[in-house]
């Protein structure tokens, strides 16, 4: 599966992974990621409220009040947010989840994969793809020494996703994640340079 990355500045101009080091938009053929635009804002919300069951015990901030102004939040920026994308399938409008590189660390170089799919779309591994793309950015891209994937043991679509897209498990930590008030034990997997996402 090639991975291209489009510039965004002519349409034309299509370029493979390596040669980019900011791209507007990810794509592998099914699976279209770009960065959020401040009009995706009630998009992503409706995806949020459609899916809230499936994401409030993993996403903390999938809670019932969701809404527009929180997903405008999320589209400006967070504090060690690398990057943000919105999901699409092919070439569609709606968007059918987001996915980034946060928790940065810029001394060594580490960031955090994160995704989630709209319920109405899973099963169908778009969630793979989606980290897929984003590992492989991360790490040809992006600068990235290393990309981590965090996940609770008692989140098996998740580490579905981990194990298929080929994230090297390095163990489990134990009480990593606090989720609703309850510490989840959490599987620790990564891709580092020369690994091949």
């Amino acid at each position: 599966m090639a991975l291209i990355v489009d510039s965004g500045k002519d349409q034309s101009l299509v370029q493979t992974l390596s040669m980019l080091d900011h791209p507007s938009i990810l794509r592998d053929g099914t699976l279209t990621l770009r960065p959020p635009k401040p009009d995706d804002a009630e998009a992503v919300a409706n995806a949020v409220a459609v899916s809230l069951t499936e994401l409030a015990p993993w996403m903390p901030w999938a809670t019932p009040d969701y809404g527009v102004e929180d997903a405008a939040n999320w589209i400006a920026g967070n504090p060690g947010d690398l990057y943000r994308f919105a999901m699409f399938v092919d070439e569609g409008t709606e968007v059918i989840g987001t996915c980034g590189l946060n928790h940065y660390d810029p001394l060594n170089l580490i960031a955090n994969l994160g995704y989630w799919v709209r319920s109405d779309h899973a099963g169908r591994g778009l969630a793979s793809r989606a980290a897929r793309l984003l590992a492989r950015f991360g790490l040809e891209s992006a600068g990235l020494r290393r990309v981590e994937i965090v996940v609770s043991t008692s989140n098996p679509a998740s580490v579905r996703v981990a194990q298929k897209i080929g994230a090297v498990h390095e163990g489990v930590a134990r009480s990593r994640l606090l989720l609703e008030g309850e510490e989840h034990d959490a599987h620790l997997f990564s891709f580092v340079r020369g690994d091949t996402p």
